[in-house]
């Protein structure tokens, strides 16, 4: 009779009727082997009885595996006679399989391409949906590298298969069958890039992003927990940026058509600027220069970054525009250097920037009283370096995105630098660069945090209480945490639409993950603070906002609006109004001046911000404003009523 020989999953061999037939696992195990080398060679050639024990059982001097070998032979044999069939004919010498005598499911893996892709694609997925020999009790060393590199051989055959079937998926089942594919793939693969990307556009076609995001979200958890690890791990390496460098597809989805393998990415660069900032006399400013220059030359013996000469960094730091000189010279970090006087002692102030997103991922005081600067200038720059070196080391996930797709980048810059003014020409002049570099990547996580933020931004200036912006400025922020898990800038958003929706304890935790993700994410801490402004905590807010400050000393116009917040909330009204006199534009905070002058108690000032609000709003409704607002606790809301009464609003 003809038997089936089952390898995925458990070992074993089927009769006609489907029940499991008795035969040794050592038997099983040869054919498997046997079988691979047959199909590879195409002939049925005899394997030395030699090379089959020492691949069974793993010696090359024991001679008890020639014994071994014997009994097992002995064995297979009468089991053969009982069931009338032959399997595997041995000679004095040698061994080989019978291929006619049996079928097997790895006969699957080597039919020919007869089939149409799909069809191909759905036979290996239901052969390959359990690894390879799952099951077996005894496995020598052999045989373990064996069956690893077997299933590294049959997933490639899957990814190639997938591939193949992708242009023709157009049917909801079609995707369906490429989900399925792909997800078997990130079983063993979840840091595939390509894989990840497949499986985005799936759930995203089925209405199911949340799944996609449960499924990322496990994935990294599952291997922080087995590595013992935690966020460190997720940014060294195993959330990688799912889209970079991708294009919008044109059919359902697609993979890159190259068959080698990825070409080498250039290394980060890094560019060092010299000191600004305090206008020292004597030996400081002449001795900050070369610790920078001491720093550069320690960084350029690493293999992991690729230092911008201090001739080039010098000029940069003397140029007007730095970050179109950044942009054009693909610098990815930037460590800022500044001389300032904290608490009256001259101090180097550092901060390493990401260039794409503008993130502060590392800042750092060190004092340069004279004996200090002189006798440890190279212990600081040693540190220096080791910071950086390993900073770097760790936002390396960043680089996938940000240089894998230089158009979309662009773009992704110019929505940047505009997302930042608190104006709604400037806020919609954003959101149109966000868009254009989601057309060059569809699922660009930067920009999709970006675009999430411009809706949150214009629902703040607009105070219409527009619940269709901040379900927009939500979406948005979910797709980016999909996109890129380990991408605080997503957490961040969210955290701030959830704010707005009245979900403030939500609100709290995504912004405290987006802190644990990035703990010099300057911006993410500042909208932190303002989380914890609305959720009754002004104390704990202008604690974090002055930490965000610290990290970004020149800091944008909505941190100092957030720390005038919280001043408000405490009663330090005075102390609101001095943060407000030093934003750039104070226009966005007009209603918040008029407050302030009016529980200070004077009316003038307090209608002159009133009447500029209702220049730019005429049918601003305090009761319909702080309905939409939310604030955790009843005091917050009466002392910002009383107050804009006051202010005759």
């Amino acid at each position: 009779m003809k038997l089936r020989l089952e390898s995925f999953g458990e070992l074993r061999l089927i009769d006609l009727t489907g029940k499991p037939v008795a035969f040794p696992e050592k038997g099983l195990l040869a054919i498997c082997y046997l079988l691979d080398r047959y199909l590879q060679d195409g002939a049925g050639s005899e394997y030395p009885r030699s090379a089959l024990a020492r691949f069974l059982w793993d010696s090359h001097d024991n001679p008890d595996i020639m014994a071994n070998l014997r009994k097992t032979i002995s064995r297979i044999q009468a089991r053969q006679t009982e069931l009338g069939t032959e399997l595997l004919v041995f000679t004095a010498t040698g061994v080989r399989i019978k291929p006619d005598a049996f079928v097997c499911d790895l006969f699957e893996l080597a039919k020919p391409d007869g089939d149409g892709a799909l069809e191909k694609l759905r036979r290996l997925v239901a052969v390959l949906c359990q690894d390879f020999l799952a099951v077996l009790a005894d496995q020598s060393v052999s045989t373990r590298q064996w069956i690893a590199g077997q299933r590294d051989k049959h997933m490639a055959i899957l990814v190639d298969a997938l591939k193949t079937a992708l242009p023709a998926a157009r049917s909801r089942e079609d995707v369906s069958l490429i989900k399925e594919a792909a997800l078997r793939i990130f079983r063993d693969a979840p840091d595939d890039e390509n894989i990840r990307r497949i499986l985005l556009e799936a759930y995203e076609s089925e209405g199911q992003l949340e799944n996609a995001r449960r499924l990322f979200d496990a994935s990294r958890h599952g291997l922080e927990s087995a590595l013992d690890v935690g966020l460190d791990v997720q940014a060294l390496g195993e959330v990688r940026k799912v889209f970079a460098g991708s294009q919008s597809p044109p059919s359902v989805m697609e993979l890159p058509s190259d068959g080698g393998g990825r070409a080498p990415r250039p290394l980060p660069r890094l560019v060092l600027l010299p000191p600004g900032g305090m206008d020292a006399a004597g030996a400081l400013p002449m001795l900050s220069g070369p610790l920078i220059e001491d720093v550069t030359i320690g960084l350029c013996a690493l293999n992991t970054v690729s230092v911008v000469a201090p001739h080039t960094a010098a000029r940069i730091a003397r140029n007007a525009d730095k970050a179109e000189l950044i942009l054009r010279h693909s610098i990815s970090y930037v460590l800022d250097t500044r001389l300032t006087d904290h608490a009256g002692i001259a101090t180097l102030f550092v901060q390493l920037i990401h260039a794409g997103g503008d993130e502060v991922i590392w800042a750092e005081r060190f004092s340069l009283e004279k004996y200090d600067l002189i006798s440890h200038r190279r212990d600081i720059a040693r540190r220096i370096a080791r910071e950086l070196a390993g900073q770097v080391r760790r936002h390396e996930t960043m680089r996938d995105s940000f240089e894998g797709n230089s158009a979309a980048y662009h773009s992704y810059l110019l929505g940047l630098r505009d997302v930042k003014r608190l104006s709604l020409p400037d806020i919609r002049r954003s959101r149109k660069a966000f868009r254009e570099a989601l057309q060059h990547s569809a699922h660009f996580a930067p920009a999709l945090s970006g675009l999430s933020r411009t809706f949150l931004v214009e629902w703040l200036l607009t105070a219409r209480g527009d619940s269709e912006l901040l379900g927009l400025a939500e979406d948005y922020a979910n797709r980016a945490i999909v996109a890129d898990p380990s991408l605080a800038a997503g957490f961040r958003e969210l955290g701030v639409a959830k704010l707005y929706l009245g979900d403030i304890d939500e609100s709290v935790l995504a912004l405290k993950l987006a802190e644990e993700l990035g703990p010099h994410y300057a911006d993410g801490i500042a909208s932190y603070a303002d989380t914890l402004v609305h959720a009754s905590r002004p104390a704990d807010a202008l604690a974090k906002i002055e930490r965000a400050i610290s990290l970004n000393p020149l800091s944008p116009t909505d941190y100092l609006w957030t720390a005038a917040g919280a001043n408000f909330a405490l009663g330090h009204y005075a102390e609101a109004l001095e943060q407000i006199s030093a934003m750039d534009d104070r226009t966005p905070a007009d209603r918040l001046s008029a407050a302030c002058w009016a529980m200070l108690g004077d009316t003038k000032n307090a209608r002159l911000y009133m009447r500029k609000v209702r220049e730019i709003y005429p049918d601003f409704d305090v009761d319909k404003w702080l309905s939409v607002v939310p604030f955790k606790e009843q005091w917050q809301k009466e002392q910002y009523r009383e107050a804009l009464r006051r202010a005759g609003f």
